[in-house]
């Protein structure tokens, strides 16, 4: 079974680059997908990962509150939160971004 997941939130920490020891760099950084439904607001986390060339250029231009786009395959975990309510988060790996502030080239970049 593969599915895809397409989003646009805003980052909600600085990536962080990491080097594997085999030589393959990653970064990770979390997004929130914010949405109202009826009268409840409702916020998605997903956790991104992005490879190679992809993490360098995010851990180079993506700060937090950043504006980001991205696409790719994802695992969904359910959690929940510290006053009961049942919660949902997504595990990205990033195949597809955009940088969707004004402040920032507008690029669409993929692998």
């Amino acid at each position: 079974m593969f599915f895809q997941v397409q989003a646009f939130g805003r980052v909600e920490r600085d990536p962080e680059l990491v080097v594997t020891k085999d030589g393959t760099s990653f970064t990770e950084f979390s997004l929130a997908v914010s949405k109202k439904r009826c009268v409840e607001d409702i916020t998605v986390w997903l956790f991104c990962y992005a490879w190679g060339g992809h993490a360098e250029t995010i851990k180079r231009s993506v700060t937090k509150g950043s504006m980001l786009f991205v696409q790719g395959d994802f695992t969904p975990h359910q959690y929940t939160t510290e006053n009961g309510k049942q919660g949902l988060s997504l595990e990205v790996n990033v195949e597809k971004f955009s940088f969707a502030d004004e402040s920032k080239p507008q690029e669409y970049c993929q692998q």
